[in-house]
Protein backbone atom coordinates (compact mmCIF):
# COMPACT_ATOMS: atom_id res chain seq x y z
CA UNK A 1 0.00 0.00 0.00
CA UNK A 2 1.45 3.68 -0.72
CA UNK A 3 2.64 5.19 2.35
CA UNK A 4 2.72 9.22 3.00
CA UNK A 5 5.28 10.32 1.56
CA UNK A 6 8.45 11.50 3.75
CA UNK A 7 11.95 10.74 1.61
CA UNK A 8 13.85 13.77 -0.10
CA UNK A 9 17.61 14.42 0.05
CA UNK A 10 17.21 17.31 2.12
CA UNK A 11 14.55 17.81 5.02
CA UNK A 12 10.98 19.59 3.63
CA UNK A 13 9.96 22.93 5.06
CA UNK A 14 7.01 23.49 6.61
CA UNK A 15 5.12 24.75 3.87
CA UNK A 16 6.39 21.85 1.46
CA UNK A 17 5.33 19.17 4.10
CA UNK A 18 1.83 21.27 4.15
CA UNK A 19 1.29 21.02 0.70
CA UNK A 20 2.12 17.71 0.28
CA UNK A 21 -0.14 16.73 2.75
CA UNK A 22 -3.32 18.96 1.35
CA UNK A 23 -2.96 16.83 -1.77
CA UNK A 24 -2.91 13.87 0.36
CA UNK A 25 0.92 12.63 -1.23
CA UNK A 26 1.97 9.24 -1.36
CA UNK A 27 4.63 7.14 -2.37
CA UNK A 28 5.24 3.22 -2.75
CA UNK A 29 8.52 1.80 -4.09
CA UNK A 30 12.52 3.00 -4.74
CA UNK A 31 14.67 3.46 -7.62
CA UNK A 32 15.11 6.34 -10.13
CA UNK A 33 13.84 7.71 -12.22
CA UNK A 34 10.81 8.48 -10.26
CA UNK A 35 7.27 7.93 -11.97
CA UNK A 36 4.31 10.25 -11.02
CA UNK A 37 0.51 8.96 -11.95
CA UNK A 38 -1.76 11.53 -12.14
CA UNK A 39 -5.77 10.84 -11.92
CA UNK A 40 -8.07 12.40 -14.16
CA UNK A 41 -11.59 14.36 -13.12
CA UNK A 42 -14.35 12.19 -11.03
CA UNK A 43 -11.26 9.77 -9.51
CA UNK A 44 -8.17 9.90 -6.81
CA UNK A 45 -5.53 8.16 -6.75
CA UNK A 46 -6.88 4.89 -5.77
CA UNK A 47 -7.78 4.66 -9.47
CA UNK A 48 -3.86 3.13 -10.17
CA UNK A 49 -4.80 0.44 -7.27
CA UNK A 50 -3.97 -2.18 -9.38
CA UNK A 51 -1.16 -0.56 -11.47
CA UNK A 52 1.13 1.07 -8.86
CA UNK A 53 2.30 -2.02 -6.86
CA UNK A 54 3.98 -3.22 -9.97
CA UNK A 55 5.27 -0.13 -11.22
CA UNK A 56 7.12 0.52 -7.97
CA UNK A 57 9.00 -3.15 -7.94
CA UNK A 58 11.61 -1.32 -10.01
CA UNK A 59 11.60 2.33 -8.73
CA UNK A 60 9.77 4.89 -6.98
CA UNK A 61 5.85 5.86 -7.24
CA UNK A 62 4.53 8.97 -6.25
CA UNK A 63 0.77 9.74 -6.20
CA UNK A 64 -1.61 12.33 -4.99
CA UNK A 65 -5.17 13.85 -5.86
CA UNK A 66 -5.34 16.62 -7.32
CA UNK A 67 -6.89 19.90 -5.25
CA UNK A 68 -10.79 19.12 -4.74
CA UNK A 69 -10.15 15.26 -5.40
CA UNK A 70 -9.93 12.29 -3.15
CA UNK A 71 -8.21 12.69 0.40
CA UNK A 72 -6.96 16.62 -0.64
CA UNK A 73 -8.03 19.35 1.64
CA UNK A 74 -11.15 20.44 0.45
CA UNK A 75 -10.23 24.02 2.19
CA UNK A 76 -7.36 25.03 0.36
CA UNK A 77 -9.36 24.93 -2.90
CA UNK A 78 -9.40 27.81 -5.02
CA UNK A 79 -12.34 28.50 -7.51
CA UNK A 80 -10.29 31.12 -9.44
CA UNK A 81 -6.92 29.01 -9.31
CA UNK A 82 -8.60 25.94 -10.28
CA UNK A 83 -10.80 27.61 -13.25
CA UNK A 84 -8.34 26.10 -16.17
CA UNK A 85 -5.93 23.70 -15.66
CA UNK A 86 -2.95 25.60 -15.42
CA UNK A 87 -3.55 25.63 -11.52
CA UNK A 88 -2.75 21.92 -11.54
CA UNK A 89 0.25 21.67 -13.44
CA UNK A 90 1.19 24.47 -11.09
CA UNK A 91 0.84 22.29 -8.48
CA UNK A 92 2.42 18.96 -10.27
CA UNK A 93 5.44 21.32 -10.49
CA UNK A 94 5.38 22.55 -6.74
CA UNK A 95 4.79 18.88 -5.56
CA UNK A 96 8.09 17.58 -8.41
CA UNK A 97 10.22 20.76 -6.53
CA UNK A 98 9.00 19.84 -2.66
CA UNK A 99 10.37 16.20 -3.27
CA UNK A 100 13.43 17.35 -5.65
CA UNK A 101 12.07 14.66 -8.31
CA UNK A 102 14.42 15.01 -11.17
CA UNK A 103 13.77 13.43 -14.51
CA UNK A 104 11.01 11.91 -13.52
CA UNK A 105 7.84 10.37 -15.87
CA UNK A 106 4.73 11.58 -15.30
CA UNK A 107 1.50 9.21 -16.06
CA UNK A 108 -1.36 11.38 -16.89
CA UNK A 109 -5.05 9.85 -17.10
CA UNK A 110 -7.37 11.78 -19.64
CA UNK A 111 -7.48 15.05 -19.05
CA UNK A 112 -4.15 14.96 -16.83
CA UNK A 113 -2.17 14.25 -19.90
CA UNK A 114 -2.47 18.08 -20.45
CA UNK A 115 -2.07 18.95 -16.57
CA UNK A 116 1.24 16.97 -16.95
CA UNK A 117 2.25 18.75 -20.82
CA UNK A 118 1.70 22.27 -19.46
CA UNK A 119 3.81 21.29 -16.34
CA UNK A 120 6.64 19.48 -18.36
CA UNK A 121 6.49 23.54 -20.18
CA UNK A 122 7.15 25.19 -16.75
CA UNK A 123 9.77 23.00 -14.91
CA UNK A 124 13.03 20.75 -16.52
CA UNK A 125 12.37 18.24 -13.92
CA UNK A 126 10.20 16.36 -16.10
CA UNK A 127 11.87 13.54 -18.21
CA UNK A 128 9.49 11.99 -19.90
CA UNK A 129 5.39 12.00 -20.54
CA UNK A 130 2.77 9.08 -20.61
CA UNK A 131 -0.57 9.81 -21.79
CA UNK A 132 -3.42 7.27 -21.22
CA UNK A 133 -6.66 8.47 -22.85
CA UNK A 134 -6.00 12.21 -22.90
CA UNK A 135 -6.98 14.69 -25.66
CA UNK A 136 -6.32 18.45 -26.05
CA UNK A 137 -10.03 19.23 -26.30
CA UNK A 138 -12.80 17.68 -26.29
CA UNK A 139 -15.33 20.20 -28.18
CA UNK A 140 -15.91 19.28 -31.89
CA UNK A 141 -15.21 22.32 -33.72
CA UNK A 142 -15.56 22.29 -37.89
CA UNK A 143 -12.24 20.56 -38.62
CA UNK A 144 -11.31 18.44 -35.17
CA UNK A 145 -13.22 15.63 -33.94
CA UNK A 146 -13.14 15.88 -30.10
CA UNK A 147 -16.26 13.84 -29.07
CA UNK A 148 -18.72 15.88 -28.38
CA UNK A 149 -20.37 19.10 -29.45
CA UNK A 150 -21.18 21.82 -26.94
CA UNK A 151 -24.65 21.04 -26.39
CA UNK A 152 -23.57 17.59 -24.85
CA UNK A 153 -21.21 19.28 -22.66
CA UNK A 154 -23.76 21.53 -20.91
CA UNK A 155 -26.27 18.77 -20.38
CA UNK A 156 -23.53 16.31 -19.19
CA UNK A 157 -22.80 19.46 -16.23
CA UNK A 158 -26.49 20.01 -15.78
CA UNK A 159 -26.88 16.64 -14.76
CA UNK A 160 -24.05 16.64 -12.41
CA UNK A 161 -25.20 19.63 -10.77
CA UNK A 162 -28.81 18.73 -10.33
CA UNK A 163 -28.56 14.46 -9.53
CA UNK A 164 -24.68 13.95 -9.13
CA UNK A 165 -25.20 9.88 -8.09
CA UNK A 166 -27.20 9.32 -11.12
CA UNK A 167 -25.00 11.19 -13.10
CA UNK A 168 -22.28 8.44 -11.68
CA UNK A 169 -24.74 5.48 -12.19
CA UNK A 170 -25.74 6.76 -15.43
CA UNK A 171 -21.84 7.75 -16.70
CA UNK A 172 -19.61 5.06 -15.58
CA UNK A 173 -21.31 1.88 -18.16
CA UNK A 174 -20.23 4.13 -20.68
CA UNK A 175 -17.15 5.33 -20.23
CA UNK A 176 -16.04 1.99 -19.11
CA UNK A 177 -17.19 0.07 -21.77
CA UNK A 178 -17.24 -3.11 -19.95
CA UNK A 179 -20.72 -5.01 -20.11
CA UNK A 180 -19.04 -8.37 -19.34
CA UNK A 181 -17.78 -7.48 -15.95
CA UNK A 182 -19.87 -5.14 -13.92
CA UNK A 183 -18.12 -5.37 -10.73
CA UNK A 184 -15.81 -2.98 -13.05
CA UNK A 185 -18.66 -0.33 -13.66
CA UNK A 186 -19.70 -0.75 -10.07
CA UNK A 187 -16.06 0.53 -8.84
CA UNK A 188 -15.61 3.22 -10.98
CA UNK A 189 -19.49 4.35 -9.94
CA UNK A 190 -18.02 4.16 -5.81
CA UNK A 191 -15.28 6.48 -7.19
CA UNK A 192 -17.44 8.89 -8.79
CA UNK A 193 -20.43 8.81 -5.76
CA UNK A 194 -17.27 9.54 -2.89
CA UNK A 195 -15.99 12.65 -4.95
CA UNK A 196 -17.47 16.34 -3.73
CA UNK A 197 -19.97 17.13 -6.24
CA UNK A 198 -19.45 20.80 -6.66
CA UNK A 199 -15.91 20.85 -6.78
CA UNK A 200 -16.30 17.70 -9.03
CA UNK A 201 -18.53 19.69 -11.79
CA UNK A 202 -15.93 22.32 -11.40
CA UNK A 203 -13.32 20.11 -12.77
CA UNK A 204 -15.35 18.81 -15.39
CA UNK A 205 -16.41 21.92 -16.39
CA UNK A 206 -12.36 23.10 -16.63
CA UNK A 207 -11.61 19.78 -18.25
CA UNK A 208 -14.58 19.73 -20.94
CA UNK A 209 -14.06 23.60 -22.09
CA UNK A 210 -10.25 23.22 -22.08
CA UNK A 211 -8.28 23.69 -25.32
CA UNK A 212 -4.62 23.23 -25.45
CA UNK A 213 -4.18 22.30 -29.21
CA UNK A 214 -1.61 25.27 -29.66
CA UNK A 215 0.64 24.43 -26.57
CA UNK A 216 1.45 20.55 -27.87
CA UNK A 217 4.11 21.61 -30.38
CA UNK A 218 5.69 23.19 -27.32
CA UNK A 219 6.27 19.59 -25.97
CA UNK A 220 9.77 18.54 -25.83
CA UNK A 221 10.21 15.25 -24.30
CA UNK A 222 9.19 11.79 -25.39
CA UNK A 223 5.51 11.33 -24.84
CA UNK A 224 3.64 7.82 -25.19
CA UNK A 225 -0.46 8.71 -26.66
CA UNK A 226 -1.28 5.27 -25.20
CA UNK A 227 -5.26 5.08 -26.72
CA UNK A 228 -7.97 2.25 -26.23
CA UNK A 229 -9.28 1.13 -29.42
CA UNK A 230 -12.71 2.42 -28.08
CA UNK A 231 -13.30 5.17 -25.84
CA UNK A 232 -16.49 7.10 -25.82
CA UNK A 233 -14.73 9.69 -24.34
CA UNK A 234 -11.46 10.55 -26.54
CA UNK A 235 -12.14 9.51 -30.54
CA UNK A 236 -9.13 8.19 -32.12
CA UNK A 237 -9.16 11.21 -33.99
CA UNK A 238 -8.28 13.57 -31.39
CA UNK A 239 -5.37 10.98 -29.77
CA UNK A 240 -3.64 11.24 -33.57
CA UNK A 241 -3.61 14.78 -33.22
CA UNK A 242 -1.79 14.17 -30.17
CA UNK A 243 0.45 11.95 -31.44
CA UNK A 244 0.67 14.44 -34.73
CA UNK A 245 1.26 17.63 -33.07
CA UNK A 246 3.72 16.96 -29.90
CA UNK A 247 7.42 16.86 -31.95
CA UNK A 248 8.63 13.77 -29.81
CA UNK A 249 4.75 11.83 -29.44
CA UNK A 250 3.97 8.40 -30.62
CA UNK A 251 1.10 6.68 -30.22
CA UNK A 252 0.05 3.40 -29.40
CA UNK A 253 -3.40 1.70 -30.10
CA UNK A 254 -4.26 -0.41 -27.08
CA UNK A 255 -6.73 -3.65 -27.80
CA UNK A 256 -8.73 -2.73 -24.99
CA UNK A 257 -12.41 -0.58 -24.27
CA UNK A 258 -13.29 1.73 -22.78
CA UNK A 259 -11.89 5.15 -20.82
CA UNK A 260 -10.25 3.39 -17.76
CA UNK A 261 -7.60 0.86 -18.95
CA UNK A 262 -6.39 1.12 -15.78
CA UNK A 263 -9.10 -0.83 -14.17
CA UNK A 264 -9.69 -3.31 -17.07
CA UNK A 265 -6.88 -4.23 -19.04
CA UNK A 266 -3.65 -2.90 -16.28
CA UNK A 267 -1.07 -5.69 -17.69
CA UNK A 268 -2.09 -3.99 -21.45
CA UNK A 269 -1.51 -0.41 -19.87
CA UNK A 270 1.97 -1.62 -17.36
CA UNK A 271 3.38 -3.30 -20.79
CA UNK A 272 3.35 -0.12 -22.79
CA UNK A 273 5.05 2.28 -19.67
CA UNK A 274 7.50 -0.14 -19.38
CA UNK A 275 8.70 -0.60 -22.70
CA UNK A 276 8.09 3.63 -23.57
CA UNK A 277 9.93 4.29 -20.22
CA UNK A 278 13.13 1.39 -21.35
CA UNK A 279 13.08 2.70 -24.57
CA UNK A 280 13.46 6.22 -23.41
CA UNK A 281 15.94 5.99 -20.61
CA UNK A 282 17.21 8.61 -18.88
Amino acid sequence: MPHPVVRRAHALSEREEAMLRAHAASEVGVGEPPLVLLHGFGTDQTIWGRMAPRLAEKRRVILYDHMGSGGSDFARYDADRYRGLEGYADDLVKILEALDLRDASIVGHSVSGMISLLASLRTDRIGRLVMIGASPRYLNDETYEGGFDPKDVEDFLGLMELDFQGWARALAPRVMDQPDNPALTQELVFSFSRENAELTRRFAEATFMSDYRDRLSECKVPTAILQAKADVVVPLAAAGFLADHIPRGRLEIMNVRGHYPQLSAPDVVIDAIERFLSETPS
